[in-house]
């Protein structure tokens, strides 16, 4: 099947609506979530990791 026409997959945290990439501040992804349920996820993360790209890591991140 080409990769255009694929359907939309749906959000694993059981709402089963359209999802899309959660990613941090440096472009890396996180999760796939909804709108309503992106808080939620957000929350398992420390609030910098979406809004300081230069947030502390303790494993090697590299750039692109």
């Amino acid at each position: 099947m080409d990769r255009l026409f694929q359907p939309v997959k749906k959000c694993s945290c059981g709402s089963h609506l359209d999802r899309y990439s959660l990613v941090d501040a440096r472009g890396i992804f996180c999760a796939y979530v909804y709108d309503k349920c992106i808080d939620k996820v957000k929350s398992k993360y420390r609030p910098e990791v979406f809004t300081d790209s230069d947030y502390w890591t303790d494993e090697p991140v590299e750039e692109d």
